[in-house]
């Protein structure tokens, strides 16, 4: 189980409080686009020094619609409650992530995508796979249920293709949990010292 302390801020209870506690360490986000090579690790590093703002088109306002319907979806279906706190790991503290939902013991996470392609088991995105794999290094959990609904444009309105998401499971990859530690290691160096 989580500890109390480990929830630092809920986006849906206090926007601010959630921004200053992303900004306390290194977020799934972040590890998973530094892990992409030197590039990605510059520009998360950049990024880091500026306001943090979130962006708005219509893909990320379907997403925005449609993430606590599919996150309803998810609890009904495998018992998965929807989550907004941005939880510290046991031991660094520096290390955060906000699932898009976690299961009463804490065993199981949740991440939610909208998207314009349909996956399939074999075709996630490697930055969302590392994400996830950060997320069940930050929490502890054993498990991840990564959910996807694709969405498609029908007179000049995005909607989804599907009644439900679609759903794998993800379990913990250690080499690549491993991986992304030493990546949020050199990326929480440099934050703080340049």
């Amino acid at each position: 189980m989580i500890s109390a302390d480990r929830f630092l801020a809920s986006k849906d209870v206090s926007e601010g409080a959630w921004l200053e506690a992303r900004r306390s360490g290194v977020t799934a986000t972040q590890v998973s686009r530094a892990a992409s090579g030197p590039g990605g690790f510059e520009t998360v590093l950049g990024e880091f020094l500026e306001e943090w703002k979130e962006p708005d088109n219509p893909f990320m306002k379907f997403g925005r619609e449609w993430e606590p319907h599919i996150a309803g979806d998810l609890k009904q279906r495998f018992g998965i409650m929807p989550n907004s706190w941005t939880i510290a790991h046991e031991t660094s503290r520096h290390f955060l992530c906000t699932p898009d939902g976690l299961s009463l013991d804490h065993s199981i996470i949740s991440e939610i995508k909208t998207t314009g392609k349909d996956w399939g088991e074999d075709k996630i995105p490697l930055q969302y796979r590392r994400q996830v794999q950060w997320q069940l290094h930050v929490t502890g959990a054993e498990m991840c249920i990564f959910a996807w609904m694709q969405r498609e444009e029908r007179d000049g309105v995005l909607v989804p293709m599907w009644w439900e998401p679609k759903t794998i499971e993800m379990r913990r990859d250690e080499e690549i949990i491993s991986k992304l530690v030493e990546t949020a290691d050199s990326l929480w160096e440099r934050m703080n010292h340049g």
